[in-house]
């Protein structure tokens, strides 16, 4: 089935459903995880030149399998849980983007996701694979 971008979303984030064919950043908790939208090369570049998807654009989600992303906190332990934030609190943290804690409820864990890496810092790559119903 293919999916269209609710508004822009960037590469390597988590998604979540907000229709039967939409897909957003996560904006509040108790969404459904839609899987991580990855990469494709583009023929034209955006306004700001981000890697991104624009609104309304065919999202490439990945939705079983493994994929590599920006961990928002350190990975110190395949075993950590995996969260995906809703909503921004300071620094580089973003809708969407990966972490191992819930920071005081501003990520909801992800059961169908693990860690496969580990990072020695915070904004690194992490692989992480998941398996979406």
């Amino acid at each position: 089935m293919t999916r269209y971008a609710d508004a822009a979303i960037p590469f390597g984030r988590g998604l979540a459903a907000v229709g039967p064919d939409k897909s957003a950043l996560p904006s509040a908790t108790g969404f459904v995880f839609d899987g991580v939208a990855i990469m494709k090369h583009k023929a034209q570049s955006n306004d700001t030149n981000e890697a991104q998807y624009e609104a309304n654009e065919a999202i490439s989600t990945l939705r079983k399998g493994r994929v590599w992303v920006l961990a928002e906190e350190a990975v110190t332990s395949v075993n950590d849980p995996v969260y995906l934030r809703h909503t921004a609190n300071a620094g580089t943290t973003a809708p969407g983007r990966f972490r191992i804690s819930a920071d005081t409820a501003r990520a909801d864990q992800i059961t169908n996701a693990r860690w496969l890496t580990t990072t020695t810092g915070a904004d690194e790559l992490a692989l992480l694979e998941i398996n979406t119903p």
